[in-house]
C-alpha cells in the first residue's frame, strides 16, 4: 500500500510548493523518502525531486537525530521562523494543538495562496475542485464559498 498526501493525489503538491516555503526536518526525509523507497510509497521520488529542485528545503537537524518524524516536526517548529505545519495526517493533526502549533487544512493552503495574490480566484477554484474528492464536504464547501466571495 502506498501513502500519498491529499495534495499529491490532487496533483497540487508541486504548485503549492511554488507559492509557499516548505521546510521539513531531515529525519522526515529519511523516514518518508529513503525508507519509503523500500516500502514502495508512491510519491517518494517526487518528494526527493522537490528537495533536489529546491521546492522543499531541509531544516537543520541539531539535536533531532533521535526524534521520530512527528516529534522532529514539533521540535523544529519555531514561531517567527515558521508560520504553520501543513499536514493532512490525522495523528499529527491531533498532536499539534497541544503543542500550540497552527496547522491549515489542505483547502486553506489554496485560499492563502489566492489571498496573497499568488493565484487568481479562478485558479484557486480549479485547484479546490481537484482537491475535493480527497477532503471533507464541509471543508470543500466552506473554502469554495470564501474563494467565490473574494473580490
Amino acid at each position: 500500500m502506498s501513502y500519498q498526501s491529499k495534495l499529491a493525489k490532487a496533483g497540487l503538491k508541486e504548485p503549492i510548493c511554488r507559492y509557499e516555503r516548505i521546510v521539513i526536518p531531515a529525519i522526515v526525509k529519511r523516514e518518508v523518502v529513503d525508507a519509503g523507497k523500500n516500502k514502495g510509497y508512491g510519491d517518494t521520488e517526487l518528494i526527493e525531486e522537490n528537495i533536489s529542485n529546491g521546492l522543499v528545503a531541509l531544516a537543520k537537524e541539531g539535536e533531532l537525530s533521535h526524534s521520530k518524524g512527528d516529534q522532529a516536526l514539533i521540535k523544529t517548529f519555531k514561531p517567527g521562523q515558521y508560520t504553520t505545519i501543513a499536514t493532512d495526517d490525522a495523528k499529527l493533526a491531533r498532536i499539534l494543538p497541544a503543542a500550540h502549533i497552527p496547522y491549515p487544512l489542505p483547502a486553506f493552503l489554496i485560499m492563502t495562496i489566492c489571498k496573497k495574490g499568488g493565484i487568481d480566484r479562478e485558479t484557486g477554484l480549479e485547484w479546490l475542485d481537484k482537491l475535493s474528492p480527497f477532503i471533507r464536504d464541509d471543508e470543500y464547501s466552506f473554502s469554495k464559498l470564501l474563494l467565490e466571495e473574494k473580490s
